[in-house]
């Protein structure tokens, strides 16, 4: 197996994992919202269903981790957004130039972001931050994003080096 295609499947799984987190939000949510129905109608014979202790501290944490792990598939697959009303006047090679251009400049930031959400990670550990409610220790959130913005370089560079037909032949 190639690199290249060893790489693909390491951003699907990745992408799957943060749609597995979506879907766990999802139902979560559901049993909350379903937790407040029962408080209104337990309300009315003087009874009290509480909702899920923690919620919103869940939620927030693992929104932002699904969020980041959806990144590098959709860098992958040019489902980003893009300003093609220019673009598609411009030659071919404007097109590639801009394209590796903008890859360069993206990987960089990307690659320099994981370099300091590890930093960040490392001093929230030695912090021992926590959140409010559950007491979930923060850091334990941040290596996904660093992984994240790492496969999403990875997809960049991918993206310039072997572009990968995306499903519209684009």
């Amino acid at each position: 197996m190639s690199a290249k295609f060893l790489l693909i499947r390491l951003i699907h799984g990745w992408a799957l994992l943060g749609g597995a987190l979506l879907l766990m939000i999802v139902a979560v949510t559901a049993v909350n919202a379903a937790g407040f129905t029962a408080n209104t109608i337990a309300r009315m014979w003087g009874g009290n269903v509480s909702g899920l202790p923690g919620y919103e501290e869940a939620v927030q944490m693992l929104v932002g981790v699904a969020a980041f792990m959806m990144f590098p598939y959709a860098q992958l697959y040019r489902a980003h957004a893009a300003v093609d009303v220019v673009m598609q006047q411009a030659p071919a090679w404007a097109n590639r130039s801009v394209t590796v251009l903008s890859g360069v400049v993206l990987a960089t930031l990307l690659v320099w972001m994981a370099w300091m959400l590890t930093q960040g990670t490392l001093q929230v550990r030695s912090d021992r931050i926590e959140t409010t409610v559950l007491g979930w220790p923060v850091w334990i959130f941040m290596p996904f994003a660093v992984m994240s913005c790492l496969l999403w370089a990875a997809a960049v560079i991918l993206d310039i080096v072997a572009p990968t037909e995306t499903p519209d032949g684009a």
